[in-house]
């Protein structure tokens, strides 16, 4: 039988923070790599390589493959099962925990971007420019795209589980958003709207933001019982 209460003692075995530190020292090491210039011959190569193979045919598939990064997909779908979620129980709670969510994601994302000041591969130049000047131009990383569907990808399953009182809505969801973020990070490195080590960047913020975020919208909301918690009648 399904769960029937949406709530249950909070996961004791989670360690958020050790996900996020590791994270957060992958990151490092890639920006590292970069200000050195030990990981930009790597992006030119890989950009080059693509430049001279782009087919016309394979633009509009790449720029879908791409999209999935937009708000319009992951936080949208995040949006609408929150409304549900709040109307159900009654409270705004979902809705403020998505919105924290979302801003705590546009913060972080947009606060390196602007702070490495790296311009995409069509500029020809694979470099941060920290604080450098034009930095309207000079936003590519990380990708906010990878980032967007590693965090909202498991911020859906975690409000689906919740909905449904079925958590395993959190494992599907999970699997949908490791395929998805492949797929985006591939199309944009294809169609050169990001270096490779934007996208893993991306990533790599992406699982440090998700370690912090899901276990606090848990918290605000309590989680979906698991099926061993289910009631037998």
């Amino acid at each position: 039988m399904r769960p029937t209460s949406s709530t249950a003692r909070p996961r004791t075995t989670r360690r958020p923070w050790a996900t996020s530190l590791l994270a957060a020292a992958v990151f490092v090491g890639i920006t590292i790599g970069l200000a050195t210039r030990l990981l930009t011959g790597l992006d030119q190569a890989v950009a080059d390589g693509i430049a001279g193979h782009r087919s016309p045919v394979l633009y509009w598939p790449a720029r879908a493959g791409f999209s999935l990064g937009q708000n319009w997909v992951f936080p949208l779908a995040c949006a609408v099962v929150a409304v549900a979620l709040a109307a159900r129980r009654r409270t705004a709670r979902p809705l403020l925990g998505l919105a924290g969510a979302w801003i705590a994601h546009t913060l972080v994302v947009g606060g390196l971007k602007l702070w490495a000041g790296r311009p995409p591969p069509a500029t020809g130049d694979p470099y941060l420019h920290a604080f450098g000047a034009e930095l309207h131009l000079r936003l590519s990383y990380p990708s906010g795209h990878a980032a967007n569907v590693v965090v909202f990808s498991a911020i859906l399953g975690t409000l689906l589980a919740l909905l449904t009182r079925d958590d395993r809505w959190i494992a599907r969801a999970t699997t949908a958003g490791a395929v998805s973020a492949v797929v985006c990070v591939l199309c944009m490195v294809y169609l050169g709207f990001h270096w490779t080590t934007d996208a893993l960047a991306g990533l790599v913020v992406g699982v440090a933001l998700r370690s912090l975020l899901v276990p606090a919208l848990e918290h605000l909301l309590g989680r979906a019982p698991t099926l061993s918690e289910s009631d037998p009648t």
